[in-house]
């Protein structure tokens, strides 16, 4: 027979054996009675929130066991402190989804104050392409880049680090045009009410911004658009110019790499120790999201586009973004005043 401290060492030992089992819940079940968190970049206002609430409204439905989502905003330096927070302190449990910036953009091109690794981040798809347009105020100085009194637009952005900043960078010095671009607005919200004030002439905007939050800008005309920043003209704006059909030959190839990260600004990911089994359902319930009719009826009652990319199609453009030539990097973050 044996004692009784051998009976305990052994109720000891399978108990430390049966412990990572039993915390270890299986997908489903784990995420029965949880709340989930989409943690976007960015405050309230604009096209980040537009997604970010109406993907909350109808993701729990695809996660098995129906947690609750919800939404939850930590801007600053473009999405870096988002994307350092999901990458490195958040839970690593799958109850926390980024809702990305182009971070695998900011990566390559503004390091400074990166502390994660796009191509380590687990992503679970991308749910369109920022399309981005230059909007200018009806009253603004001029109403095109090719006008003399184009010198004294003042182009409003978030931080050197954001697509409002960049793209408007780099029409400017892709065209050799002479306008200002300031910096320090903390939303799109803080964007439209100076451009509204004239405070600034206009800035960067994503096209959902203007047809989610202010179509009545567009129905009376109180907004100009010189310019669209995307991979080909939207259907919307059949007579608006990409950047990169203006930009000279020898210049498109930078205009080409920053749009190859737009994509990046509508993806979700979870970071890099999320389990593999949490990862596989967040995905399947993308890709169903994707496909629900509730959801796209929504997203088109709100006019926000929906074109979706898969997670392995997602990893292929990271490693295609992560692998640029020092050389061209360097000549990209000179177009978008980075050096």
């Amino acid at each position: 027979m044996r004692s009784s401290s051998t009976m305990q060492a052994a109720a000891i030992s399978a108990f430390v054996l049966l412990a990572p089992a039993a915390l270890a819940q299986p997908a489903p079940d784990f995420y029965k009675g949880k709340v989930v968190a989409i943690v976007m970049g960015t405050g309230p206002g604009g096209s980040y929130d537009l997604y970010g609430r109406i993907i909350a409204a109808h993701l729990g439905r695809m996660i098995p066991g129906n947690p609750k989502v919800i939404v939850e905003q930590m801007p600053g330096a473009g999405g870096i402190i988002a994307g350092n927070y999901i990458f490195n302190t958040g839970p690593q449990d799958g109850t926390k989804i980024l809702m990305s910036h182009p971070l695998p953009l900011i990566e390559k091109l503004e390091p400074n104050g990166v502390r994660y690794e796009s191509a380590k981040f687990q992503w679970l798809g991308t749910y369109d392409s920022i399309n981005q347009v230059m909007a200018l105020w009806h009253t603004a100085p001029a109403l095109s880049l090719a006008d003399p009194k184009a010198k004294d637009l003042v182009l409003g952005s978030f931080n050197k680090t954001h697509l409002s900043y960049q793209w408007a960078m780099m029409a400017k010095n892709v065209l050799g045009a002479s306008y200002k671009v300031i910096t320090g607005y903390p939303s799109g919200n803080h964007l439209d009410l100076a451009m509204e004030r004239g405070e600034i002439s206009g800035w960067v905007v994503a096209w959902e911004n203007l047809t989610g939050t202010k179509p009545d800008w567009l129905a009376q005309k109180k907004v100009v658009l010189p310019m669209q920043f995307a991979p080909a003209r939207m259907s919307d704006l059949p007579d608006v110019p990409t950047l990169g059909e203006l930009a000279p030959a020898d210049k498109k190839d930078i205009v080409d790499f920053v749009v190859s990260g737009t994509p990046f600004s509508r993806a979700l990911a979870v970071g890099p120790q999320v389990p593999a089994d949490r990862v596989a359902v967040l995905r399947r319930a993308f890709d169903d999201l994707m496909r629900d009719e509730a959801f796209l009826a929504d997203a088109a009652k709100l006019k926000l586009g929906i074109e979706p990319r898969n997670a392995e199609q997602v990893q292929a453009m990271v490693s295609k973004i992560v692998s640029a030539t020092p050389e061209l990097v360097t000549r990209v973050r000179q177009a978008i005043g980075q050096e």
